[in-house]
């Protein structure tokens, strides 16, 4: 049986399935799967919500939005403005706003000092294995840390 969701993660989980929606059928079509598709990844997640819940969904959901924001971090910021706005007319969240919301999670996971769950495991995993990036050895230590703690635990 699903599980109760609050009406905060409801409405987290609408506007992030409004993003993934358009990222996935406006944005970036799916080159796999035709959009009538039951494999396609917004009939996938459709399917989950249905069996399992939205609070099951929400965290693939969240995962699936981490894929894609790691491979926004390269756009230029021309192509990012464009993206910003078909999401903003869509009535999505940017991937600008997503972006920053990540690096302030990043920052509370730093200040924490720990992995609370997969969500921000997989955040700070993709971050550590990003070579593009001018991370401070320390940091990096810091993470690798809390990392591998979370493994172990899990």
């Amino acid at each position: 049986m699903p599980r109760q969701i609050s009406e905060e993660k409801l409405r987290e989980y609408s506007d992030l399935k409004r993003f993934f929606e358009v990222w996935e059928t406006q944005l970036f079509p799916n080159q796999f799967f035709r959009a009538d598709h039951p494999h396609h990844p917004v009939n996938a997640l459709a399917a989950i919500e249905q069996r399992f819940g939205r609070s099951r969904a929400l965290a693939g959901l969240k995962q699936a939005i981490n894929d894609n924001l790691e491979l926004a971090v390269d756009y230029e910021p021309d192509l990012i403005a464009l993206i910003d706005e078909v999401l903003h007319q869509s009535g999505a969240p940017t991937l600008t706003q997503l972006l920053a919301h990540q690096s302030k999670l990043l920052r509370a996971i730093l200040r924490r000092g720990k992995i609370r769950n997969n969500t921000e495991f997989y955040i700070v995993s993709s971050l550590l294995s990003d070579t593009s990036t001018d991370r401070p050895e320390s940091e990096a230590a810091v993470l690798g840390a809390m990392a591998l703690a979370y493994e172990q635990k899990s």
